[in-house]
């Protein structure tokens, strides 16, 4: 580590510790059962939860195919080769 980023790790450190405890989590992790913010939060993250799957998801299909399509071209060049 530089002397930098171990500057960084500390202040940050310190920072946290000395934060006051409310700014350690949210309510639905105080579990604080407030009707409007809790229901609220709890349908925010599943949508993030559910975009962010829908986007890797995507990802991860089109990196499957690109290399499909990839080895079977491949493959087809191979045996013109021949």
């Amino acid at each position: 580590m530089t002397r930098s980023s171990r500057l960084v790790a500390v202040l940050s450190s310190v920072l946290v510790l000395l934060a006051d405890q409310t700014l350690h989590a949210c309510p639905v992790c105080f579990r604080i059962d407030e009707a409007a913010t809790t229901s609220g939060v709890y349908a925010a993250v599943f949508v993030l939860l559910g975009v962010t799957s829908g986007v890797l998801g995507g990802f991860a299909t089109f990196i499957v195919r690109f290399v499909r399509r990839a080895r079977r071209q491949a493959g087809h060049e191979s045996d013109i080769a021949s």
